[in-house]
């Protein structure tokens, strides 16, 4: 996870916006993942299994189940060290994280008439926002 978020610090700073919400739509994935692995492992007692499905609606719809994406946004972000609230409820943000990492394949930009060259850095700094809701449900649960 760290590894993508990095590129996407990275890739903002160099002012690839889109690629650098790309690079942190896989990091959200990635953590939802990770975090579903570790928990399912532990839960079991044995070594980390990937599910045969890892599309990334399937790690939603299984963070559902275990109610992981519902962490409360009214107490300080679990992801920051501030004192700052998450601004999105988990579950609401990581479908539109998930919607949007879904324009990397140029089928579907074209499809939705999307153009990745108007994605600037208040969409990414919107995103960022989401990601960190997200990351702070799942620490939340830990």
């Amino acid at each position: 996870m760290s590894y993508y978020t990095g590129q996407a610090k990275s890739l903002e700073a160099s002012g690839h916006y889109f690629m650098a919400a790309v690079a942190l739509a896989f990091a959200v994935e990635t953590g939802v993942l990770v975090y579903l692995l570790v928990e399912f492992g532990d839960d079991n007692g044995g070594e980390l299994q990937v599910p045969p499905s890892v599309g990334f609606s399937d790690l939603i719809e299984a963070a559902d189940e275990v109610n992981v994406l519902g962490a409360p946004i009214d107490c300080p972000s679990h992801a920051r060290d501030d004192d700052q609230r998450p601004k999105y409820l988990a579950r609401d943000a990581v479908d539109k994280i998930r919607l949007f990492r879904n324009l990397i394949h140029p089928g579907r930009a074209l499809k939705e008439s999307y153009d990745p060259r108007t994605f600037d850095q208040d969409k990414l700094s919107e995103l960022w926002e989401m990601a960190e809701s997200v990351m702070h449900s799942l620490m939340y649960h830990l």
